[in-house]
């Protein structure tokens, strides 16, 4: 099993920016290893992910030093079981609400007796070769992200982020927001004050802080405030943008 860079680095008190993919073709998250983006993340939460699919998607990383992440449907450990069997170096739970999900999501990763993982890995063990390696050494090298999205997350931050094998702290902003009663304004005084709680709970365990974020500048608003895991943007914006830019520019010779 190879080692989790992306895990380390965070243990080591690094900074990692990820991209975020919610295409279903994996030619995309080849694309955001190749920029040179730490870990991809494949969202299935909102995109319409198959099961073949989210395995072409790991396959795409096979070469690249790029960590696989999958953002799971939903904190459930059939789900998850079959993300990491495909290949899955980590995994983001949405809606990670009380410790006693934080705890189920942890274990969902783990095999017995720390957990409730069925063996089955398939692809994540290259199809039988390397059996014993990854089942001494997957719990080391599987990177579990909590989403904090609601008013009740926000409250039990720090008994969220205290769960041994929670290794990180992801603010939804979107949702948060919306949750707490300003939805999508990211300069309201409630929703920065309840992203530096997070941060606060996450620091005081001595886990990492991270935001999902579509853009370079919003990416360094919250570096500056302590992240260091940064979802830079997803692949859709990041071709729209890209587009646009191009586009305008063009148009603006031929004026």
């Amino acid at each position: 099993m190879r080692e989790n860079r992306t895990k380390r680095l965070l243990q080591q008190g690094g900074v990692v920016i990820g991209g975020w993919v919610v295409s279903d073709d994996p030619t995309t998250t080849e694309l955001m290893a190749d920029v040179g983006f730490d870990f991809v993340v494949v969202d299935t939460e909102h995109a319409p992910q198959t099961a073949t699919g989210l395995q072409a998607h790991m396959m795409a990383l096979k070469d690249t030093p790029a960590t696989g992440v999958v953002r799971v449907l939903w904190n459930d450990f059939v789900r998850v079981k079959q993300a990491l069997d495909v290949g899955a170096e980590g995994i983001v739970f949405p809606w990670v609400n009380t410790v006693e999900q934080a705890r189920a999501a942890v274990a969902s990763t783990r095999y017995p007796p720390r957990g409730v993982r069925g063996w089955g890995p398939r692809r994540a063990i290259r199809f039988a070769a390397d059996q014993t390696d990854y089942f001494l050494n997957a719990e080391a090298n599987i990177l579990v992200l909590c989403q904090i999205e609601t008013a009740e997350a926000l409250a039990n931050a720090a008994a969220i982020a205290a769960v041994d094998g929670v290794d990180a702290l992801m603010i939804g902003p979107a949702d948060l927001s919306i949750n707490l009663g300003v939805p999508l304004d990211w300069d309201c005084e409630t929703f920065v004050q309840g992203v530096r709680a997070v941060r606060r709970a996450a620091d005081a365990a001595g886990k990492a802080f991270g935001v999902i974020t579509s853009g370079a500048q919003l990416a360094k608003r919250w570096l500056a405030e302590g992240a260091r895991v940064i979802i830079a943007g997803a692949d859709g914006a990041f071709l729209k943008m890209m587009a646009t830019a191009t586009l305008d520019e063009i148009r603006e010779a031929l004026a």
